[in-house]
């Protein structure tokens, strides 16, 4: 039973690393090649696909697809939530979005770039209200009379809506509300990178890796 609860503990752990270090790795590491990379490939984590940082998008999330298909939780809620996650994180690495200067036809079955974009928009956008779902209302449930688990849940009640705000302002980034953001600035990198970081905040107060939020034994 302890090696079961071992191996749950670093299912959530590697979630939560993976996805943290996924917006900035794509970014600093695409920093290297940037001379060689598209147009615009730094303005969104998907973007990165078509620069030198190509291998950490596609790597991080295609892990982040199999760490979650093998995470199973405490019920079927958890494991519908996670294969959900899962899907969608492959998705986004197989059909690539569309970006200035991107070919015709892209991808592993190689589509039209359009019919690509929308498969992988409607990925993402799942994804990430997934994420905030799965940290809110299933993160949550519990013994709330346990002290450590009220503080636990404040933090994921945090975590779970940033990800539904800066979801919303992606959402709203064309929208005249927005007019005053810079076109040069990478504003749908930037929502990405918080929505990851709350992410990856929450999974890893839930694998315990925290010691001030950890039940006292």
């Amino acid at each position: 039973m302890k090696e079961e609860v071992k191996n749950y503990l670093f299912l959530r752990k590697m979630l939560g690393i993976l996805c943290g270090v996924l917006a900035p790795a794509c970014l600093l590491f695409g920093l290297f090649g940037a001379e060689h990379n598209m147009e615009g490939w730094y303005m969104s984590v998907s973007a990165t696909y078509y620069a030198s940082s190509k291998v950490w998008m596609i790597g991080l999330l295609f892990t982040a697809s199999v760490f979650f298909m093998c995470y199973t939780g405490y019920d079927w809620r958890d494991r519908v939530m996670a294969i959900i996650q899962s899907l969608c994180c492959l998705l986004v690495v197989v059909f690539p979005c569309r970006v200035p200067g991107a070919p015709e036809t892209v991808g592993m079955f190689d589509l039209p770039i359009n019919v690509s974009h929308t498969i992988h928009m409607v990925a993402a956008s799942v994804l990430f209200f997934a994420f905030a779902v799965n940290i809110l209302f299933l993160f949550t449930l519990g013994n709330v009379n346990n002290e450590k688990k009220r503080q636990r849940n404040i933090v994921y009640k945090v975590c779970g809506i940033v990800i539904f705000v800066f979801a919303v302002c992606l959402a709203l980034h064309k929208t005249p509300i927005f007019a005053w953001v810079p076109a040069w600035f990478p504003y749908t990198w930037f929502c990405e990178f918080i929505m990851l970081t709350a992410f990856a905040v929450a999974w890893l107060v839930k694998s315990e890796s925290v010691k001030a939020l950890n039940d006292v034994e």
